[in-house]
């Protein structure tokens, strides 16, 4: 086995090879420190991601400062080079609050894998030293389709999944998860600014005709645990298997919305893992929270076994996905109310009184078409109303995969 190491600057390889892409629970806090482990390794590449128990009230939570060897191992203890720390930004909810904030994950890579060989991986941390049970390498089937159904006029959206293995000892369970991206806009599609329109046009109001911040987009990462079989049915294919809905109201239909499914197939021991782990996740916060009666994963702690470590860790050979889209002219969507309205600067502050500076310090902003009175602008309205960077969560990073006729 040859394993080099690979240096990746891609956030998305985290939702690629993750079992699952957020980490949120509240764990019971004391001062035992638990290992928490997630990552599976894979052909090409591994990620994996490493944090520990935290108090129920702490309302930062970083693993920035967490120190520890990672290498894959094989049944012959052929090791790898250490995995190498990375660092990045996500979005993770913190008291109910979606934050962006710092988290450093680890990455190796791996060259072939060998069905004749079984792989772990093995933690140097805190001075012990943790070890996954070697497994052979899986292999995942491709998806067949990613789906949507709207049952209901206005109703939620439902999405679905259909995969099927037609190897006579083909994979019979699968763990998803998924990513979303999806284009929002601001309510006036606002033209005018104020500032320096060029390098030498002096400072005051301009005309900018591409609405430089009327298309933002959103994104975010599955957060459940996404499990399914075949072991109970005729033969070895899932169809239409529902995994995520969406009310028609959100405002990821507002334009345009994607979702990004990554299939990876488990065993049947894994399976029964994360569906213990499911039966808790909701009213516990997430999916790493253990339970007074703690099913325990495939990771110990060899030096100390009395020491707790949660996680699941498989080999896998690949990591299948696939994408769809959904335009908001597909689904019926309910009217959705805003308290968004142009308002003439007179009706804001006196004539007498009104000035670039009056409006800007109330929080509002140049608003539709370039009506101008003299050097000033005539409508105005609020700025989360104009300036579709003010919404929550929304940025001007346009995914690269994003259709390139629209917007």
């Amino acid at each position: 086995m040859k394993l080099r190491i690979l240096f990746v600057s891609s956030v998305l390889t985290l939702a690629l090879i993750g079992c699952v892409s957020e980490f949120d629970a509240k764990l019971p806090f004391n001062d035992i420190q638990i290992l928490i482990v997630d990552g599976s390794i894979t052909e090409g590449e591994a990620t994996f991601y490493l944090s520990r128990n935290y108090p129920l009230d702490s309302s930062v939570v970083s693993n920035l400062d967490m120190e520890a060897k990672l290498t894959i191992f094989d049944s012959n203890e052929n090791h790898s080079q250490p995995a190498i720390k990375k660092d990045s930004t996500v979005t993770r909810t913190i008291n109910g609050r979606k934050e962006e904030v710092r988290e450093a994950y680890w990455i190796v890579a791996v060259g072939e894998l060998s069905n004749e060989m079984e792989y772990g991986i093995q933690i140097e941390y805190n001075g012990d030293i943790y070890r996954s049970t070697l497994s052979k390498p899986l292999r995942t089937p491709e998806i067949d389709s990613i789906s949507w159904v709207q049952p209901a006029r206005e109703g939620a959206v439902s999405f679905r999944i259909s995969t099927h293995d037609d190897n006579t000892n083909g994979s019979k369970f699968f763990l998803w998860n998924y990513t979303e991206n999806w284009e929002i806009t601001a309510e006036f599609a606002t033209t005018i600014f104020y500032g320096y329109g060029s390098p030498t046009r002096p400072q005051g109001y301009y005309i900018d005709m591409p609405a430089p911040y009327y298309y933002c987009w959103k994104k975010d990462v599955s957060n459940k645990i996404l499990i399914g079989s075949t072991e109970s049915l005729g033969e070895n294919r899932i169809v239409n298997q529902q995994f995520f809905e969406v009310a028609a109201g959100n405002d990821r239909f507002s334009v345009l919305y994607c979702i990004t499914v990554y299939q990876k197939a488990i065993t049947k021991e894994a399976h029964e893992y994360y569906q213990n782990k499911s039966q808790f996740n909701d009213e516990m916060g997430g999916l790493f929270t253990p339970q007074p009666s703690e099913e325990k994963g495939n990771i110990t702690c060899v030096t100390d076994p009395a020491k707790r470590v949660i996680g699941y860790v498989e080999t896998v050979r690949n990591i299948t996905q696939k994408r769809i889209f959904v335009y908001e002219t597909e689904i019926t969507r309910p009217n959705i109310n805003h308290d968004c309205q142009e308002t003439l600067h007179e009706s804001v502050v006196p004539t007498w009184a009104a000035s670039h500076v009056d409006f800007y310090r109330m929080g509002y902003r140049p608003a539709g078409s370039p009506s101008m009175s003299g050097t000033f602008p005539v409508k105005w309205a609020k700025r989360s109303c104009t300036d579709c960077t003010a919404k929550a969560n929304s940025t001007k990073d346009k995914p690269d995969f994003w259709p390139n006729d629209h917007e």
